[in-house]
């Protein structure tokens, strides 16, 4: 068992006793006991993670392995749930008793089996210590675990984990707290010291000033300790000048950034002579944050930006002379996060053309940066850049791309501004790949900057088409890009294609709400553009073999919105009485189609999970549908149309989950979850008066024609799903519950429509779950599930017996005190178990005993618990001595098989 797997059960353990008993405390019981119910059976799957492992060791070892049941544990659960429901303290404490008894005999059943399995395995374990004693060790040193540095090639996440974890992490706390305790102390002083604001100020700027000199002195006999008490000091005269300044402790802007630069002039030197990005990390951090110390006011937008123009200049000095990847990534994510998110709430509109020039001059900066970075790396290893390229090429598209965003944003509905900001980006990278492109070394470089120049043109054209139509015009660019990426296999084409195809998504939302009206036109660009990319993109094999798996998600979300799409364009299109259902065949046909097309293109997968996802919305659409049309219980369709359409629809939907049978195979909880519910769809327009057993006659028929194929082992594979067995489940308890139409067309017991389907859904239910064990699903779970569906089926056929002969209540809280009612429940449970305890007997079949033994104990429990004080007196003694007198005959004649006759699936 993985160590994260273990952390995430503890995790969800401990949420279940926390929400539990905060519920119990609001007085919400219900929730409790279902939180209960959850951290018992949650606690049982953890146990069994270690049993399973620990038997197939077992096996191995040639041991005895007896399977621990777990069916008194889950009947346990189930009985103090029902105490909790019925408020019966007493049924709760010995729920809960019996099954930490069953449990704690459990865990100590496991507990002697790894024992056993160690003994084996340390009885014929052997270890040759003198053989090993005898031979010399050739090189002792290969034996110790080398340190591993850190290449310049590793990514900016293992940097800051290696910079962070390792070496002396006692060290950097204490450096963190020390920087906290002098943003305090400067904040104390300011408000509370008696000298005056500059004599205080001047004494931390000594002291923090001592602290860099002394760490310097100290950099020859311990080099961490000393960089770390110089990023103290320099991180300290930083947060001082900004105390000063922002008190008036220095009256102009031109003092404070000139010794704003002396500290960051000897920042730069001291990194650069002690070749320390440690150093340099620690003090611009520290300017970085240090406006968000103070305690006096905030910063303008403006002030902001231009102080990280400073600080990114020092930056650019540093990378200029040394190839600090880490120190640019992080200069980067800190201007864009932080003062870009800062910008972003605070600027004001007079503000707009100064921030238009600062993120100008941050674009440069780190154009600049990425440009330089390229060239210093090349020079120093010219054949290890030529394999694995070191500079960060997501840093090279991001920097223009995010300032080209602020600038689109800031001038958001000024077409002339955006499109001349991308023509000027344009040019700035048509020049920077003119200047690279002569340096074999960074060919790959001056390729990114050709793809940025192409992207930068290719927005302008969409973005000089107006309202609507820019949205059109995302869309198809994007298409034929993608289109093109694919052709000429070019991956950043086909990032730029998605990216312009999300763009139009994102778009079209703020012209839906800027327009007066519906914008049809738009809606239907982007619909057929989305439909059109996935088909383009598994048109052909050497277009698949390209698709990643963030690609194929994208298509899982463009299909999703165009399916959308096309239901609210379709619904807006036709104007009749059949419009609902019209729009569902529509739907399904154009899916049909497009299905039929990429089977004779030979997609596969890249095909399957968009086409999956896409179809969500029609089923939804489909439930609207029937939901409209539900009257009293029945559904009743407005024509012959709608009727007969909601069923072809329902099977184009089959045969779209079916169509191929690959997605059976290798996917069968979403084939088969879409194929029962599609299925289930065509049957509502069989018997529409009663829907409940309208709803199944497909599914039964499909489920008997897969039961009798023998030679063909997929459609098996296809009902061991679980999405399946929680559809079937689903409807078992739902439909005795809630149909208003049990009763119509009843004859006898049995022999009536709604009993005939319950005992055929029943028959499919526990077909399913024999299949379920063949695939590892625990016994015991099956047990109960077995038990409770013959119960739960078996007792309402009896109940609408009595309904209908005897006048007793149905489906009424009044059933639980009718006496008649109890006393043939006792029966029928009683009778159950002794014909299915009979059989076992007779076919040795032991996994079937316990079954009915199950039963029995639900009689008991039913016996004991609620017979005993809440039915007559003459009925409540029929119950038990026909029980007692049943269970006394299956004691004789069918005892429980031998453990080791059996093994035969129940």
């Amino acid at each position: 068992m993985r160590k994260e797997q273990s952390e995430i059960r503890m995790i969800w353990l401990m949420v279940l006793i926390i929400v539990g008993v905060g519920a119990w405390f609001l007085e919400a019981q219900l929730l409790t006991y279902l939180c209960g119910l959850a951290f018992a059976m949650s606690l049982m799957q953890y146990v069994d993670a270690i049993q399973t492992p620990a038997m197939q060791l077992a096996e191995n070892a040639h041991l005895a392995v007896q399977e621990t049941s777990k069916v008194p544990l889950y009947l346990a659960s189930i009985t103090a749930i029902v105490g909790g429901v019925m408020d019966w303290g007493f049924v709760i404490g010995l729920g809960i008793t019996v099954w930490i008894f069953f449990f704690l005999r459990w865990l100590r059943h496991l507990e002697g089996l790894l024992n056993q399995v160690q003994a084996r395995f340390h009885s014929v374990q052997i270890e040759p210590t003198e053989t090993l004693v005898s031979q010399p060790v050739q090189n002792p040193l290969a034996q110790r675990p080398a340190t591993q540095r850190s290449s310049p090639a590793s990514g900016l996440m293992d940097q800051l984990q290696q910079w962070i974890f390792q070496g002396n992490p006692v060290l950097k706390v204490a450096i963190l707290v020390l920087v906290i305790g002098v943003v305090l102390l400067l904040r104390f002083a300011t408000e509370h010291w008696q000298l005056s604001l500059a004599a205080k100020l001047a004494i931390v700027a000594g002291i923090s000033g001592l602290v860099t000199v002394l760490g310097y002195r100290l950099q020859t006999k311990n080099r961490s300790f000393a960089l770390a008490l110089e990023g103290l000091g320099l991180a300290a005269l930083f947060l001082t000048l900004f105390f000063a300044y922002y008190n008036a402790v220095i009256p102009t802007l031109a003092i404070a950034g000139l010794c704003f630069a002396l500290i960051m002039g000897m920042t730069l030197i001291l990194s650069l002579k002690q070749q320390s990005v440690e150093l340099a990390l620690m003090a611009m951090i520290i300017a970085y944050i240090a406006p968000f110390t103070l305690p006096v006011r905030n910063a303008t937008a403006t002030e902001l930006m231009t102080y990280y123009v400073v600080i990114n200049l020092a930056v650019v000095v540093l990378s200029t002379l040394h190839p600090w990847k880490i120190l640019n990534q992080i200069a980067f994510l800190m201007t864009v996060i932080v003062g870009g998110g800062y910008a972003f709430y605070q600027a004001e509109e007079q503000e707009k053309n100064a921030l238009t020039v600062l993120v100008w001059v941050h674009s440069a900066i780190f154009i600049w940066l990425s440009f330089r970075f390229s060239q210093l790396m090349a020079k120093e290893d010219l054949a290890q850049f030529k394999l694995k390229p070191v500079l960060d090429i997501a840093l090279i598209f991001a920097a223009p791309i995010v300032g080209y965003i602020f600038i689109y944003l800031i001038h958001f509905e000024e077409r002339w501004w955006q499109a001349g900001s991308s023509l000027a980006f344009a040019a700035v990278y048509a020049g920077l790949y003119q200047l690279s492109r002569r340096n074999q070394a960074v060919q790959l470089i001056s390729q990114s900057y050709f793809s940025l120049m192409l992207i930068f043109l290719a927005l302008i054209p969409p973005i000089l088409l107006t309202e609507q139509w820019s949205v059109i015009g995302w869309a198809v660019e994007g298409l034929v890009i993608f289109f093109y990426a694919l052709y000429r296999q070019s991956q950043i084409s086909r990032y730029l294609a998605m990216g312009l195809l999300i763009v139009a998504g994102l778009s079209s939302f703020y012209y839906l709400v800027e327009l007066n009206e519906f914008p049809r036109e738009m809606y239907w660009g982007l619909c057929l553009s989305y439909f059109a990319v996935v088909l383009v993109a598994n048109s052909r094999e050497s277009f698949r073999q390209q698709l990643s798996n963030s690609t194929i998600a994208f298509h899982c979300l463009q299909m999703l919105s165009a399916t959308t799409m096309l239901l609210v364009l379709l619904l807006d299109a036709i104007d009749s009485a059949d419009q609902m259902v019209m729009t569902l065949l529509i739907a399904s046909s154009v899916y049909l189609l497009m299905n039929e097309v990429m089977l004779r293109c030979k997609a596969t997968w890249t095909w399957l999970f968009p086409k999956w996802l896409g179809l969500i919305p029609v089923f939804v659409f489909a439930l609207i549908i029937v939901i409209d049309q539900s009257k009293q219980g029945m559904i009743v369709w407005d024509s012959a149309f709608d009727r007969f359409g909601f069923a072809l629809s329902g099977l184009i939907l089959t045969v779209l989950w079916l169509r191929p049978l690959l997605g059976v195979r290798n996917e069968k909880e979403w084939v088969s979850f879409g194929t029962l519910t599609s299925l289930a769809m065509a049957s509502l327009s069989f018997v529409p008066g009663m829907p409940y057993i309208s709803v199944v006659i497909l599914p039964l028929g499909f489920c008997a024609w897969c039961y009798w194929q023998v030679n063909n082992p997929d459609w098996k594979m296809f009902w061991q799903a679980r999405s399946s067995l929680l559809l079937m489940a689903t409807w078992i308890i739902c439909s005795q519950l809630f149909t208003q139409q049990a009763f119509q067309g009843y004859i006898l017991p049995i022999i009536n429509p709604f009993d005939l389907v319950s005992i055929a859904m029943l028959a499919g239910f526990i077909w399913m779950l024999s299949l379920q064990i063949k695939i590892g699903l625990d016994k015991g779970i099956v047990a109960v599930l077995m038990v409770f569906s013959l119960l739960w089926l078996s007792s309402y056929i009896v109940l609408r017996a009595l309904h209908i002969y005897l006048g007793t209540p149905f489906n009424e809280l009044a059933v639980w005190g009718n006496a008649t009612v109890q006393l043939s429940l006792t029966l029928l449970w009683v009778g159950l178990a002794f014909m299915t305890m009979s059989l076992a007997s007779r076919k040795q079949l032991r996994s079937v005993w316990i079954l009915g033994g199950s039963i029995l104990v639900m009689v008991t429990l039913k016996l004991v618990l609620f017979d005993l004080s809440h039915i007559g007196t003459l009925t409540r003694v029929i119950s038990f001595l026909g029980a007692g007198f049943v269970m006394l005959v299956i004691a004789y004649i069918a005892p429980i098989p031998e453990h080791h006759l059996n093994e035969k699936s129940p």
